[in-house]
């Protein structure tokens, strides 16, 4: 594990401009590494802190799209007026020319393949509004890159240096990423997904949070609101489980004003849970243990 110092200085080599802001109440946690698989930079990022911020680039720093694979945890984006989530499993297109701010929901994991510019400035010459977007989900070619980014993360660096591999390897990446975002622009189910998303995280405090609720709230029936998360095999009760309990990993790593850790059942109440048992139940069914478990873990 890094200290700050350390982690600053990984980020800058590896990734260039941003800037790491930790919880002031919460010990920081941040690991960086970077592979080469024959000339593809692959960052493995693992972080907690409060936010990350990529400042402008400088012309020697906006070489790349990033595309990050989110395999652990919840990441927000900000950028412009827009905002977004990366959940465990998705994929976004990030140029690194841009500026925006990243806000981990807790402990987060995520590869970052770092893909010369060229390759999808050539695929997209007028598609400026792509520059940051997440990867949908519905799509053949989509689902093959999820497969060769966690194939790709499980593979070890190829020695001797093989620059055949690595071109085919970005051209692969590219090919997959192009007909994702050619359809995004026509996919209206694709942005209110993201609108129901929104709405369970702002809400998500409520003990009576339910899909009835979200679908009233969006003016919707609850057949077209279960319809959105069903194309990606997600019900809306376990998106706002998993959310719950993300958030409740945060609390309980946390302090409040006087430095006393919140308890586990502080901590259930507070993100809409009716009792402690019913906390631990719904805990140990997304992390595989129970709350006091996985906080002595951390400890």
């Amino acid at each position: 594990m890094l200290d700050l110092d350390h982690w600053v200085h990984s980020v800058h080599s590896i990734c260039g401009n941003f800037d790491t802001h930790p919880h002031p109440n919460i010990p920081f946690i941040g690991n960086m590494r970077l592979d080469d698989h024959n000339g593809l930079g692959v960052a493995h990022i693992e972080t907690n802190a409060e936010k990350i911020v990529r400042s402008k680039s400088t012309s020697q720093d906006d070489k790349h799209y990033f595309v990050i694979l989110q395999k652990k945890g919840v990441m927000g984006f900000s950028w412009s007026d827009n905002k977004d989530l990366l959940l465990p499993g998705e994929i976004a297109l990030i140029d690194s020319s841009l500026p925006y701010d990243m806000h981990p929901q807790g402990l987060i994991q995520q590869m970052s393949v770092h893909l010369p510019r060229a390759y999808i400035d050539s695929l997209f010459p007028s598609h400026a509004q792509h520059r940051i977007t997440k990867i949908v989900q519905n799509r053949s070619s989509s689902q093959m890159l999820l497969i060769m980014l966690h194939q790709l993360a499980n593979t070890d660096c190829q020695n001797p240096y093989f620059q055949e591999d690595g071109d085919a390897l970005k051209c692969a990446i590219s090919a997959l990423i192009k007909p994702s975002l050619e359809n995004m622009n026509h996919d209206s189910a694709f942005s209110m997904k993201e609108r129901a998303k929104q709405h369970i995280l702002r809400l998500l405090n409520e003990e009576k949070l339910s899909p009835g609720h979200i679908a009233k709230e969006m003016n919707i029936s609850k057949r077209s609101l279960y319809r959105l998360f069903s194309e990606d095999n997600l019900s809306v009760a376990h998106f706002i489980l998993q959310m719950r309990i993300e958030k409740c990993c945060t609390d309980m790593l946390s302090a409040d004003a006087v430095k006393r850790p919140l308890s586990i059942t502080e901590v259930a109440y507070r993100w809409g849970f009716s009792d402690a048992s019913q906390f631990s139940r719904a805990f140990k069914r997304i992390k595989g243990i129970s709350p006091s478990q996985w906080r002595q873990s951390l400890s």
